[in-house]
């Protein structure tokens, strides 16, 4: 029990896909789509050779409207019998039903027993048993035999039954059906193992064949139920002939006219004889044609043995075996390549299994699952890809939760608040653009009268951002307190970053704050402007400091300062370019301008109140617009 606790989830899910894939596949529960699949690759076929020896009789709409209506009087089929036994008709097979006696049976069956060449139909009460085994189908009843008037002459005879599958179309026969101690053959094999010469009586039943005198080896499934391999659409197919008109053409040829219609090629040939007028039962739906007579089926089945040219299926197990290896494949696709590619390869999957499938249908009539494959591709993609999601979804949960951690690691780099320090009120903000920040500042007192303050950028966002950003404040403290000077600190801390952070950089002002001297010292480091409010003059202003280059770049950097006079009621406001370049839904930038704005509105206000402002209408100008870049905000005001 310990060892199938250790297995992983993975190996659970793809063991049930291939319990739930063999149990569908193996009791075929889409097998009525399979049905439709099997009809788009027989209408995809190119039509099959028709047998020259084929000849189909229709009674049509034209011999009912000459002749009379349907029953035709026997003694019309008595004089076709004849015209075709003198024309040389090698076998006249009927598809109609002469279960009941009727007038002219006698001169009916005198011409039967002269030709010596007639086949007739029975029809039994079968039912497609739950329960199926491969062997012949058992009828109790007969529901048409043949009339006993007529059951004396005809060479032989054979069932018409059929299957229907559940949409309501032919496709598949009974070959066999048992009746008391006497097993029927369909009536279309029966004439063609008679045409070929072989012996009714030897046939042996195996799994997937019937094999008869060990010569013919037809192709079944369960109860014997054989594929029709219909060659084409019934007007394109076998030769037709009107029932009438070989009437009249005979009667013509008698009376010394000249017959329209040659009956010399009817010699030699099989001519099956049936019903094919409209509105009749015996037109039903088959794969190729929503209205196909049954004696096209007839046809088809001779047609079909004597060209040995079956359709095959390849059954449950080999099914559900192909079934399998399609997901695998599938499978390995999903989960070895990046959702696009799957996606692709899944589609090409897909194609060429089709083409397959399609490929043995047309060339060697093997009929092989399409549907439930295409579909197993299907789902396994999207099986797969919620089972990425998911996946994705709880390393993200993870990784939120690391990142919390990490913030609040990062944040306790960030200084203690300073909100007051001689005579200067101080206000901060940090809002990353993710979970981490590539900002930073430092607010650090120098001495009694000094105070410190760094504002820095890491270029580009994220955790390999916040990494620079927590070893540049490191350093920075270090350095703060060795040099006083502000350009002598920036260019201690470039020559540390430089080379250990490729394609990096930080831009940053260090500036410090004199309360004695009321000066400002301040350093730039290729960083956003500073602006000064001078309560003086009334005017925000952007201050005229030296800019060198980033942090990092350039080893032998070189950085100056510019000192500033501060009075009371100035302020200074340092930002990082988050700030002035937040975008609203049209793209434009927040701009410098708005932030200069801002500052000069209230020339009262205090620092907090100032960097509330700020705040607020960069929120509302960025209304419903992702945050692209961190933002980092310091107000500092000299008290009146």
């Amino acid at each position: 029990m310990k060892f199938f606790k250790t297995l992983p989830f993975r190996f659970w899910v793809i063991s049930a896909s291939c319990i739930i894939i063999i149990f569908f596949s193996y009791f075929r529960i889409f097998h009525n789509y399979e049905l439709i699949s099997y009809d788009l690759r027989l209408r995809l076929r190119h039509p099959l050779a028709v047998s020259k020896n084929i000849v189909v009789i229709e009674i049509s709409d034209d011999t009912l409207n000459n002749l009379g209506q349907w029953p035709l009087p026997r003694d019309f089929h008595a004089s076709l019998v004849d015209v075709l036994k003198e024309c040389g008709a090698k076998a006249v097979v009927f598809d109609i039903l002469f279960s009941e006696s009727a007038p002219y049976d006698e001169i009916f069956s005198q011409s039967i027993k002269g030709a010596g060449n007639v086949y007739l139909p029975c029809a039994f009460l079968v039912h497609e048993p739950l329960q199926k085994n491969h062997l012949p189908l058992t009828s109790s009843n007969i529901l048409a035999g043949i009339s006993g008037g007529l059951q004396r002459y005809y060479i032989g005879q054979g069932h018409i039954n059929t299957f229907v599958d559940p949409d309501g179309k032919t496709r598949r026969i009974p070959l066999f059906v048992r009746y008391q101690d006497s097993l029927f053959m369909h009536l279309g094999l029966k004439v063609a193992c008679d045409w070929l010469g072989l012996d009714n009586r030897n046939i042996k039943f195996q799994k997937d064949r019937v094999i008869i005198d060990n010569k013919l080896s037809l192709p079944v499934t369960l109860n014997t139920s054989f594929l029709v391999n219909y060659p084409g659409k019934w007007a394109n197919s076998f030769l037709h002939l009107s029932y009438f008109q070989i009437l009249k053409a005979y009667n013509d040829r008698k009376e010394g006219f000249q017959p329209r219609l040659d009956l010399s090629i009817l010699k030699n040939k099989v001519c099956f004889v049936g019903l094919t007028a409209v509105g009749t039962a015996d037109l039903k739906p088959t794969p190729l044609e929503n209205i196909y007579p049954m004696l096209g089926l007839q046809a088809s089945v001779f047609n079909s043995v004597l060209n040995r040219k079956f359709i095959t299926d390849i059954g449950p197990f080999f099914n559900t075996l192909i079934n399998l290896i399609v997901f695998l494949i599938s499978l390995i696709i999903c989960l070895r390549f990046l959702p696009l590619k799957a996606f692709i390869a899944s589609v090409i999957l897909g194609f060429s299994y089709f083409l397959v499938s399609a490929g043995l249908f047309i060339s060697y009539g093997i009929w092989m699952d399409l549907f439930f494959p295409l579909v197993i591709i299907g789902l396994t993609y999207a099986g797969s890809m919620l089972y990425r999601f998911l996946e994705e979804a709880r390393k993200r949960v993870l990784l939120e939760g690391e990142l919390d951690i990490a913030r609040t690691i990062q944040q306790s780099f960030l200084p203690a608040q300073i909100k007051e320090f001689c005579g200067l009120t101080i206000s901060a903000f940090i809002q990353p653009a993710k979970f981490v920040a590539g900002d930073l500042y430092d607010i650090v007192a120098i001495d009694d009268k000094r105070l410190g303050v760094f504002i820095g950028d890491v270029s580009g966002k994220g955790v390999p951002a916040s990494l620079i950003m927590a070893q540049t404040i490191s350093l920075f403290r270090v350095f703060s307190r060795q040099f006083l000077s502000c350009p002598d600190v920036l260019k201690r801390l470039n020559k540390e970053l430089c080379g250990k952070f490729e394609g990096r950089f930080v831009t940053a002002i260090y500036m410090t704050l004199d309360s004695q001297r009321h000066k400002i010292c301040v350093s730039s480091a290729g960083h956003t402007p500073l602006l000064f409010y001078s309560k003086k003059d009334n005017l925000v202003l952007e201050a005229n400091v030296p800019a060198g280059l980033p942090l990092g770049i350039m080893e032998e950097a070189e950085y100056q300062d510019a000192t500033i006079d501060l009075e009371k009621g100035d302020r200074v406001v340092l930002f990082t370019d988050g700030l002035s370049e937040a975008r609203n839904r049209k793209c434009q930038e927040f701009g410098v301008e708005r932030i200069k704005n801002i500052i000069s509105q209230d020339t009262a206000a205090t620092s907090e109140k100032i960097l509330e402002r700020m705040k607020e209408e960069v929120l509302k100008f960025s209304h419903r617009c992702p945050q692209h870049d961190d933002i980092t905000i310091i107000v500092i005001s000299a008290c009146e």
